[in-house]
């Protein structure tokens, strides 16, 4: 049992041991309302002071936990545009297509003709016995047939290595059907002609006074030997010039700016020599037009 008075100053007392047998046991006095008041008051404003507190934090944890969760959905949105994206893009160079302007067929076939002068130069220096590659028109031994076929193989190796590579290259586009044919018909006509090009080259070459001149027969893909051989009316294939064919072919194999020099020039004479006459004569024309439009004016000229 709780017994309180003192209500004149509205305040809470223990009972002193002799107020309890005269108030009786068991007897409970409720204290009057307005001694309620403070304490009431106090811990609703404690409450409300909690509550506020709560929802702040309970704000500030969740606001973040939104953020995190709009943008993770946001990522999931963009990440699911994105694994969709390589299934709808076309392969090979989307800006080609968009314009029609198709790739140049020229530096598959230069890279192509310089390959060709490379295993010839090979052939050369390793021995015809140990390396039976059917690449040097000027052998007897060897059938033409079998250099068509080497010579289209190595343009074939060409054109299949970018139609793998406009599978998963944005700037590379795979020949056509008809562009292939273009580029294994020039390697082809290129290396079936190889001497007789070179020979060319070596004539017009010696004819141009400034090459001598400024020593600029590197740039042309030739040797001053060379075209000392050719100003002497000699033949650089014959068997009197073995030692100048193993330092062409030295040359060739270790030097890869002359090597590449060389077949631009050689697959130049061949495209207005060769195959520009033959189709202004049939009235013909060929993906990307047979002009010379890979060298540069002065070596052109």
């Amino acid at each position: 049992p709780t017994i309180g008075t003192s209500l004149e100053r509205g305040a809470w007392m223990a009972p002193s041991p002799s107020h309890l047998p005269s108030m009786g046991m068991g007897l409970r006095i409720s204290p009057p309302a307005s001694a309620m008041r403070p304490p009431i008051l106090i811990i609703v404003l404690l409450m409300i002071a909690m509550l506020v507190t709560q929802t702040t934090e309970a704000f500030s944890v969740l606001q973040p936990a939104r953020t995190i969760r709009r943008t993770q959905a946001a990522r999931t949105r963009l990440c699911a545009t994105s694994d969709d994206a390589p299934s709808k893009k076309k392969k090979g160079d989307s800006l080609r297509d968009a314009t029609g302007i198709r790739p140049s067929l020229h530096p598959t076939t230069i890279n192509c003709v310089a390959e060709a002068l490379l295993l010839r130069s090979r052939r050369v220096l390793i021995g015809k016995d140990i390396e039976e590659i059917a690449i040097d028109t000027s052998d007897p031994q060897t059938e033409p047939l079998q250099i068509a076929i080497t010579a289209a193989g190595i343009a074939m190796v060409a054109i299949d290595k970018r139609s793998d590579a406009s599978k998963t290259d944005e700037t590379t586009d795979a020949f056509t059907a008809e562009e292939s044919q273009v580029v294994s018909g020039r390697v082809v006509g290129v290396v079936m002609r190889m001497r007789e090009l070179e020979r060319t080259l070596l004539e017009r070459v010696n004819d141009a006074s400034w090459v001598r001149k400024y020593g600029e027969e590197e740039s042309f893909g030739v040797l001053k030997n060379e075209c000392k051989i050719i100003e002497a009316e000699g033949d650089v294939s014959s068997n009197n010039d073995e030692g100048l064919e193993k330092q062409l072919a030295e040359t060739i194999k270790m030097n890869p700016l002359l090597r590449m020099n060389r077949a631009e020039c050689l697959l130049a004479l061949f495209l207005s020599t060769v195959e520009r006459p033959k189709m202004e004569m049939l009235g013909e024309s060929v993906p990307g037009g047979s002009e010379v439009e890979f060298i540069d004016a002065d070596r052109l000229e």
